[in-house]
């Protein structure tokens, strides 16, 4: 009777131990999980770094829109984060030309002012509607 005693100590003692392993083992996998999702997450995303002045910026444009500014220039233009504006559930785009770089030049200001266009969307497709200077920082 005694060995039996000595064997079911032994045996809830090491499913206590086995159980406490597991339970550190699964703490630290999850752990591990979570600090990768974070890093990824910061890698791709949530501190991302995107060039100010990117061709990407036009890139993203409608089609026409698109055609329209890259022919403006001889070389491939670039463009910052604010350059295009969507008004209307982007029904209409603004074009902003203070944040447009053709050539390294921006060569669309006049006495402070800059050029600006606007697009509206109209039978799936967008079409010049206005174009004007104003002020640079609008």
């Amino acid at each position: 009777m005694a060995e039996t005693v000595s064997r079911t100590v032994w045996v809830d003692a090491h499913d206590r131990l086995e159980n406490t392993l597991y339970s550190r083992i699964t703490f630290i996998f999850l752990l591990l999980l979570v600090l990768c999702a974070q890093s990824g997450a910061l890698a791709h995303g949530g501190f991302s770094h995107d060039d100010p002045w990117n061709p990407e910026h036009i890139d993203r444009l409608p089609p026409e829109i698109r055609n329209a500014v890259i022919h403006m220039c001889s070389e491939r233009p670039s463009a910052a984060h604010y350059f295009a504006t969507y008004l209307d559930n982007a029904r209409i785009i603004r074009l902003h030309f203070e944040h447009f770089d053709c050539e390294g030049r921006k060569i669309f200001r006049d006495a402070g002012r800059c050029l600006h266009e606007e697009f509206e969307l109209s039978h799936s497709h967008y079409r010049l509607i206005r174009s004007y200077y104003a002020r640079c920082d609008d």
